[in-house]
């Protein structure tokens, strides 16, 4: 089936700030199959997952407010992927994945990381030896904020995740959030 989901890796901004800017409340250590969850890093970048589809810029536009925020989003089923740098309010880089536009395509847009070059390289040489029976390029943009945050999501079965919950309107209206 494959994995579709969006992230946040943050780093300068308090879990519960960014929890009340989400509109999200904690509920404790439960599932990681709720829509939001998320854990803070020995290394101190907050990650905090997204339900089940892509980012919106204006989001993370908001969210990165006062501190650095890696975006990211996997959308296995058509091979997508991007990941973004954004700090205060404005999107510093992106990199982004559409095996539509060709098996090495990768599209970039501002100054990404220097370590791209060498996770570009390295990807692209696997993709290289793998031909066209698998699409390695999807890695890059994970990989990429992997090096920066130190946070993998292809390796995290050992993170403990708090999970997260939207209170509804009722909820809101009552105080019950």
């Amino acid at each position: 089936m494959g994995t579709s989901c969006s992230w946040y890796i943050i780093r300068g901004k308090a879990r519960e700030a960014v929890l009340r800017e989400l509109g999200l409340r904690d509920a404790g250590k439960q599932s990681r199959n709720s829509p939001y969850g998320g854990t803070l890093r020995p290394n101190g970048w907050f990650v905090i997952f997204h339900g089940r589809h892509e980012y919106e810029d204006a989001e993370a536009k908001h969210l990165s407010e006062g501190c650095d925020l890696i975006a990211c989003f996997l959308e296995e089923h058509v091979m997508v992927s991007k990941s973004a740098g954004w700090k205060d309010g404005k999107e510093i880089w992106s990199v982004m994945h559409n095996p539509d536009e060709g098996l090495f395509h990768l599209e970039i847009q501002g100054d990404p990381p220097a370590a791209l070059a060498a996770i570009r390289e390295r990807i692209t040489q696997k993709q290289e030896m793998e031909g066209d029976s698998c699409d390695c390029t999807i890695e890059i943009p994970m990989a990429l904020a992997a090096a920066i945050t130190g946070y993998d999501h292809e390796n995290d079965d050992d993170v403990e995740f708090d999970t997260y919950v939207k209170p509804t309107l009722i909820q809101r209206m009552f105080g019950k959030s």
